[in-house]
């Protein structure tokens, strides 16, 4: 799959700002059919995944975003979103770009709480122009590993942190809804 545009700067598309011109091709790991296998335990998200999905803003379009916020975790938005805040809801996730301009992604501050069924996959490695695994998890390392994580050496002590920094996890207990 290509990566197109500036939103996920630069942990994909490394070199957009300078050449505007060069994508990235990743590994996608699909989830078996996609959106037509319904949600199951089996399939885990965490903060940090880069995925794929169906975009709310048009479900023609296949958009890869990072996982920000899980349910029940409480994110300090950004524009355009015109709320201060947004609890994540059941069956949800927070989905943002990695780019530092938030008018440089489409993503859940613009679209509200993606649901868990318009995810189709998560990505895996880039295969070209520099082959590498995506070391996802190295985005929001335990408090006491984070200045040997790998991601904090490779793209800065900085990188993560003012996002991490707009999360409260847990901040409300989210029940599974009971089926009587």
């Amino acid at each position: 799959m290509w990566v197109a545009g500036p939103s996920m700067t630069p942990y994909l598309n490394e070199n957009y700002e300078q050449t505007q011109t060069e994508s990235d091709v990743i590994l996608v790991n699909l989830w078996p059919w996609g959106t037509l296998w319904p949600w199951n335990r089996t399939r885990t998200l965490e903060r940090g995944m880069i995925v794929t999905f169906r975009s709310p803003a048009n479900p023609e379009n296949v958009a890869i975003k990072r996982v920000i916020a899980l349910p029940g975790d409480r994110v300090i938005t950004r524009e355009p979103c015109p709320r201060p805040s947004q609890i994540v809801p059941f069956n949800h996730v927070w989905l943002e770009g990695d780019a530092d301009d938030p008018r440089k992604s489409l993503d859940s501050n613009t679209y509200g709480p993606v649901s868990i069924n318009l995810i189709t996959g998560s990505v895996v490695a880039v295969l070209y122009p520099r082959m590498r695994l995506l070391k996802w998890w190295e985005w929001d390392p335990p408090a006491e590993t984070q200045a040997d994580s790998g991601a904090q050496k490779e793209m800065g002590e900085e990188y993560g942190s003012t996002v991490r920094d707009r999360v409260v996890k847990q901040a409300v207990k989210i029940e599974v809804p009971g089926l009587d």
